[in-house]
């Protein structure tokens, strides 16, 4: 049997989640997260709630645990105007060249379906999450602009061995 190893950050997909909780089907509706900053991205599971009941007659112990949260965290590098209207809502107006944006001061709730696609092994998804970004720029000559983001899974973690890229219809 062939070892199985997951490695790397090929690229992030994104499409608008689907109101019955399900993951969206591949095709055009997922798009590409954008350009994500090297060695920014990590997914870890916070520690669950743990309560544990003890008897005072005997060894009897029951261990119960809450539910386990799971985030994403990274930087998007050097996001566009779509990027940021997409992520931090607000409006986009103006020709090519021209286009302004302003950003709300409060984000919208929007929902999202994601799926990180390793260089190598399994891709691990969700069907329902939340992106909250935040700016980060350095003005010097050796800033950029990074928007720092943590994505937020609200329904079950998926990793499947058979996915391929969404943006490709079956």
């Amino acid at each position: 049997m062939p070892i199985q190893s997951t490695m790397g950050l090929k690229k992030i997909y994104v499409a608008p989640a689907l109101a019955d909780g399900t993951m969206p089907a591949k095709g055009t509706d997922w798009l590409d997260l954008g350009d994500v900053y090297q060695d920014t991205c990590t997914l870890t599971d916070d520690d669950p709630e743990v309560t544990e009941h003890k008897s005072e007659t005997s060894s009897k112990k029951i261990t119960l645990t809450g539910e386990i949260a799971t985030n994403v965290a990274l930087s998007l590098m050097d996001p566009d105007l779509e990027q940021l209207a997409r992520y931090f809502g607000g409006t986009l107006t103006g020709d090519a060249g021209q286009r302004k944006w302003i950003r709300p001061r409060k984000l919208p709730y929007k929902e999202w379906a994601i799926w990180l696609m390793p260089e190598e092994g399994l891709f691990v998804g969700c069907a329902t999450a939340r992106i909250l970004p935040k700016f980060e720029i350095t003005y010097s000559s050796k800033g950029i602009c990074l928007v720092p983001m943590t994505i937020k899974f609200q329904a079950e973690l998926q990793a499947d061995e058979g996915m391929t890229d969404p943006t490709v219809a079956e």
